[in-house]
């Protein structure tokens, strides 16, 4: 019965961790309308943790959980809010320097970075199968991108979403070895969230005067949904593979995330399907394929 448990434990992790990537790469569908109004980026920020938050404490009061926490999980919850925050931020910028299907794609370096983190901080072994598909994501996304091509691709832009990609590792990393990572998934992430709403107000306050209002009906609808599926949904999914698999894995399953976002670009904001996308999405699938059936053997 065990090794079916581990397998069955395996794959709920494989199938949260894939969930919460595409879910995550639809934050361009939501977000990028909000932009265009000229709404500040602290600010649109602070809408989507605060509709997330909010269905986040719906869902916790209607399950009857505990919202009660210690003193240490407190200051462990802070500094993961920190992480996300600054990923958030770094991700949202770079939007104004490249088209946001190629950032939320270069976001997907974090798989590097959780690699590297987990092979020099804690000696975690990899495999060749684990190699071989970091190495054909990577690929992947280097098509994705674009790179040269149109001068689409600026430094700052580049830098920005790498950045948020590396804080996201850290997240991702430090979340399991954590003693909160036992606590509720959804209670862990309103927590983060609600945090980063409020390091976020204490930046907008000092730095745009306060938080901007909405400027119509449609910015409330894609700013709840933005809190809704890419914010309270993927990340209550992302706690959840995290407690089941490696962040490793669930770092290079997190391949639907690009996939997600460049298909966002192509059918909804009308970006082309080049033979470089193509390539792309081919090597990406191909990685998670390895990581499956590795995980299977």
């Amino acid at each position: 019965m065990k090794p079916s448990h581990n397998i069955s434990s395996r794959l709920r992790g494989c199938v949260n961790a894939m969930l919460s990537a595409g879910f995550f790469g639809l934050i361009p569908l939501f977000s990028i309308p909000v932009l265009k109004t000229g709404m500040p980026l602290p600010s649109v920020l602070i809408y989507r943790f605060a509709f997330g938050t909010l269905f986040m404490l719906i869902f916790l009061v209607a399950r009857r959980v505990s919202l009660r926490l210690r003193w240490g999980d407190a200051l462990r919850l802070s500094f993961l809010s920190l992480l996300y925050t600054l990923s958030g931020v770094a991700l949202f910028s770079s939007y104004s320097y490249m088209p946001s299907g190629v950032a939320t794609t270069l976001l997907f370096s974090y798989p590097v970075f959780t690699t590297l983190l987990e092979s020099l901080l804690f000696h975690q072994r990899m495999t060749w199968p684990t190699y071989a598909a970091l190495a054909l994501a990577v690929a992947g996304v280097y098509f994705l991108s674009g790179f040269g091509a149109k001068g689409e691709s600026r430094l700052a832009g580049v830098l920005l979403a790498v950045f948020s990609g590396f804080a996201y590792a850290v997240y991702m990393v430090a979340f399991p070895r954590m003693r909160i990572h036992t606590m509720n998934s959804v209670k862990v992430n309103f927590y983060v969230f609600f945090l980063s709403m409020l390091m976020l107000l204490l930046y907008s306050s000092f730095s745009y005067g306060g938080v901007a209002p909405l400027a119509d009906w449609h910015s409330l609808v894609c700013l709840m949904l933005l809190g809704l599926f890419p914010t309270m949904v993927s990340n209550v999914t992302l706690v959840r593979a995290l407690n089941l698999i490696d962040a490793t894995t669930v770092s290079v399953l997190g391949a639907f995330e690009p996939l997600t976002a460049m298909s966002v670009g192509i059918l909804v904001m009308g970006e082309p399907f080049t033979w470089a996308v193509g390539l792309g999405f081919v090597a990406i699938l191909a990685a998670v394929m390895i990581l499956v059936a590795q995980r299977r053997a």
